[in-house]
């Protein structure tokens, strides 16, 4: 993906969001002109943990072109030390984790707040707060929205590349915010369900349903 306007050219991402949202996200940021970097755990025979690189290696490339890799154990302390000497020259920090998974890997929002007081914290998530904590699909989250049509799989995972767009936009949103209050960092959640629920606001109004004015044959 290139374009040849690079208004994030200078900021520092640090994306520790595995699989297709978060990724495809970063994919976005880096063609923008950001510097990216992906902390991963570690893989096997020096591989990739990123279930992604698994099942379609293709894809993975893809959205990790340009992009930085760093493999090591948040458990551990020395994968702690490394996260953290990437964090201090971080503009950006995007997550996938659910809240406590981030308080027990030491990175709970408001804590990494006053530690790096000018980063720019996007937690991907499924559901906004209360069921931040509630596991959930992609497919789950178009089916609440009448996005799935009986039993065939749909055309593409929407909620999830619409997530991802929603994180650029919030990214965005944020540094043009810290910009105008002189370097103040924050937290933002993006919630997958709000993404698909966007994409399916035509059908919600009718606008796509057998009887809507979009389908109506005339």
């Amino acid at each position: 993906m290139k374009t040849t306007l690079q208004p994030l050219r200078g900021i520092r991402v640090l994306s520790l969001a595995l699989n297709l949202p978060g990724p495809a996200a970063v994919m976005r940021l880096a063609a923008m002109g950001a510097r990216c970097t992906k902390f991963e755990p570690l893989g096997s025979a020096g591989g990739s943990a990123d279930p992604m690189a698994q099942y379609r290696p293709h894809a993975y490339q893809t959205m990790h072109q340009g992009v930085r890799i760093v493999a090591a154990d948040l458990k551990q302390a020395s994968g702690q030390k490394k996260l953290h000497a990437l964090m201090a020259k971080t503009d950006v920090l995007i997550t996938s984790f659910r809240p406590s998974a981030l308080k027990k890997l030491g990175m709970d929002p408001a804590q990494l707040g006053k530690a790096y007081p000018t980063l720019i914290q996007v937690s991907v998530i499924g559901s906004p707060p209360p069921h931040a904590e509630d596991p959930g699909h992609d497919l789950t989250y178009m089916a609440e929205c009448g996005l799935v049509d009986g039993v065939a799989l749909p055309a593409s995972l929407f909620a999830d590349m619409g997530g991802s767009l929603m994180v650029c936009e919030t990214v965005l949103k944020a540094l043009m915010w810290r910009m105008q209050k002189k370097g103040k960092g924050q937290h933002h959640q993006v919630a997958l369900s709000d993404a698909a629920a966007y994409l399916g606001l035509p059908r919600t109004w009718g606008l796509t349903t057998a009887d809507g004015s979009v389908d109506r044959k005339s």
